[in-house]
């Protein structure tokens, strides 16, 4: 079996574990059984109402109050903001770890959302630790930043004194390279700006961990910033450094995708195939794999398990 069809089969078996409940749900409903168990309430309509009351400090009004904590424990949908999911892990009577395990792992976040239209922050330990992950982000660009060849930036008109706002351009054009995309879309996107125009403030406001950012786009930049330097290992420190839960076997995203799983079976790959190789060779190489898996999974409409594309690759 070559190495193509070794990466399609990784990927119709990802598809298929990705039909699979979702561990964070079991797990989450074990925690219910205990809420339960612990207020002697069993019947699951009064543990929902009991619930809302917690959460929202009023009784619910209508029956249609309590049905999306029956989806969120159900496993038919996540609660849509941080707030929700915050107090329902409060309500159930979570300890911090399981708090975190609920945010990180059940809801798919980082640990801490900064930013956004927050006039202040509740805690001066919320700021400093903003600081620096943002000081880490900023040296993984710098990184990045260093391992381009002269003659490229050159090539896409990038002077040396304005490498830092070219940023946008670059990861831009290094992103295509990992979808698929027709080449000549990607050669005139070299010397055309204008094309990652609409990308830029996205991309900013994700570079200074804004608002929340989801852990798809995180694992995104650290592989094109760390390329070809990247392990199953380093890509675990660096998500739990920005507060991400790590690379793990059985972590689903909320909609259920395995994409965890195959991941790490991808740089198992990687690191197998590529060892020794010359560093631009392994690059082309994880490009050469993610065009397969992503031309794979936009042919089965399996859209989220895309997790080099975004929106503006097509605009």
């Amino acid at each position: 079996m070559n190495e193509a069809d070794k990466i399609v089969n990784m990927a119709q078996a990802c598809m298929d574990l990705s039909r699979e409940k979702r561990p964070e749900v079991l797990w989450l409903q074990e925690i219910y059984k205990r809420f339960q168990n612990e207020t002697g309430i069993m019947e699951k309509r009064l543990a929902d109402s009991l619930l809302y009351r917690k959460m929202y400090f009023s009784a619910p009004s209508r029956p249609s109050d309590t049905l999306k904590i029956r989806y969120w424990r159900t496993g038919q949908h996540v609660p849509v903001n941080r707030y929700d999911c915050v107090m329902l892990g409060r309500a159930l009577g979570m300890d911090r770890q399981e708090e975190e395990f609920l945010i990180k792992g059940y809801y798919d976040k980082s640990d801490h959302s900064f930013g956004g239209d927050k006039e202040r922050f509740t805690l001066e330990t919320e700021e400093q630790l903003w600081k620096q992950r943002k000081k880490f982000m900023s040296e993984l660009v710098i990184e990045y930043i260093k391992k381009i060849h002269p003659g490229r930036r050159i090539q896409m008109r990038i002077a040396r004194n304005s490498m830092d706002s070219g940023i946008r351009h670059l990861y831009y054009t290094d992103a295509m390279k990992y979808v698929n995309i027709h080449q000549r879309q990607i050669d005139f996107s070299v010397s055309s700006h204008i094309t990652s125009i609409n990308y830029g403030s996205e991309l900013g406001r994700s570079l200074r961990l804004e608002g929340e950012i989801p852990r798809k786009t995180i694992l995104r930049h650290l592989f094109i910033f760390g390329m070809p330097y990247i392990s199953r290992e380093l890509i675990s420190q660096r998500l739990d450094r920005l507060g991400y839960l790590p690379l793990k076997e059985d972590h689903t995203m909320t909609d259920g995708g395995r994409l965890d799983w195959l991941l790490l079976r991808l740089l198992e790959l990687y690191e197998e195939t590529c060892r020794g190789m010359e560093p631009e060779e392994c690059s082309q190489w994880f490009q050469e794999a993610c065009r397969i898996l992503d031309k794979f999974f936009e042919d089965k409409g399996a859209q989220s398990l895309r997790f080099m594309y975004f929106k503006a690759l097509r605009e």
